[in-house]
């Protein structure tokens, strides 16, 4: 097909954060009769991981995922991708995109999403054998009241935190305001729309109208807003069996977007995919857990984000309190400023890999 010779940018960008809602969102958009995503997959790597950067943009980015889109295709071309806040990101994507492209942040409470972010990323490996273990024998909430802080009351690892944002997502990725400011050096604040998942799993109809009228679309009435994607209520039979897990997720990725091997060996591919669903079900089970965050551990993180969150509110021009937490009268002035200082982000010579 003549398209495939073509691609074109994508007009908007839902650039995060994580088990904020990208994942609905992202269902919600490829329903709409206007709106065109990228081709196969949900969030491509180019931006995310540097070694792709080798390929060229005109080969793997327009040809690879935008390819199938002609130019004067009049639907709204978009991409949701909640990795485009990891370290470096920033520099390529402001380098490569116009000014005017559309971006949409999405956030909830960032101490709720650390927490789901923790339980998320426990059943799926990427924490160690020895949290894991701590996990199993005291439960979700003291274990991450444990995690949380083995890593905060550690000056050396508090340091790493945005430097090293793969290796501790679950505080990297609730540090909202840090991560906008990047953007905002080279998109202008009319350019990006700010979502609070509280609001959007509240009305999501309501919220993604307000999207619609953003990025330039009409309402589409055969929208199914019920969805509920990626919400993460499994945990791993087994610490091995997350590693394993992950691994063949890795694979996965491997195969399907940067060798393409589904174009080259459809049905090796495919039994490839049937054996990698097929241990995913048998490596996670439904989570029994529903403990809830310990006070302790939730003011300690309030205090923690508190200068993030002040700076949402100043972007978003209004206050937060009604549907995360009140920084205004906190104690934790004194805190929230130290940690802010040691936040400092690298702007140049930073690798995506550097964060393994």
């Amino acid at each position: 097909m003549e398209q495939k010779e073509s691609g074109r940018n994508p007009e908007f960008l839902c650039m995060g954060f994580q088990k904020c809602g990208t994942t609905t969102l992202f269902e919600i958009l490829r329903q709409h009769k206007d709106v065109v995503l990228c081709r196969d997959v949900k969030e491509p790597m180019y931006y995310r991981v540097e070694g792709l950067w080798f390929f060229g943009r005109k080969w793997y980015y327009k040809k690879r995922y935008y390819g199938h889109i002609a130019k004067d295709d009049p639907r709204r071309c978009g991409e949701v991708n909640a990795g485009l806040t990891f370290t470096g990101c920033a520099k390529k994507v402001c380098h490569d995109f116009s000014p005017d492209t559309k971006l949409i942040f999405m956030m909830r409470n960032p101490v709720d999403r650390a927490y789901s972010s923790y339980k998320y990323f426990l059943a799926r490996g990427f924490l160690s054998k020895g949290m894991v273990e701590i996990d199993q024998k005291y439960g979700h909430a003291e274990a991450f009241d444990r995690y949380v802080h083995s890593i905060l009351d550690d000056k050396k690892q508090e340091t790493q935190i945005m430097k090293q944002r793969l290796k501790y997502l679950v505080f990297s990725q609730s540090c909202y305001y840090t991560c906008i400011q990047e953007y905002l050096e080279h998109f202008s604040r009319e350019n990006i729309r700010l979502v609070f998942f509280e609001e959007f799993v509240h009305d999501e109809k309501a919220v993604c109208q307000d999207l619609f009228d953003f990025i330039g679309i009409g309402e589409d009435e055969n929208l199914d807003y019920s969805i509920r994607a990626n919400e993460g209520n499994e945990r791993a039979v087994s610490d091995r069996a997350a590693k394993k897990l992950q691994i063949m997720k890795g694979f996965n990725y491997g195969f399907y977007e940067f060798v393409m091997l589904p174009y080259w060996f459809s049905s090796a591919y495919e039994r490839f995919k049937r054996f990698y669903l097929r241990k995913r079900k048998e490596y996670l089970v439904p989570e029994g857990d529903k403990s809830v965050m310990l006070p302790k551990t939730r003011k300690y993180l309030e205090a923690y984000f508190a200068d993030e969150v002040r700076g949402i509110e100043a972007l978003a021009g209004r206050s937060l309190a009604d549907i995360w937490y009140s920084v205004r009268d906190s104690q934790s002035s004194e805190k929230a400023e130290k940690t802010r200082k040691t936040r400092k982000t690298t702007k140049t010579g930073c690798r995506p890999e550097d964060a393994a």
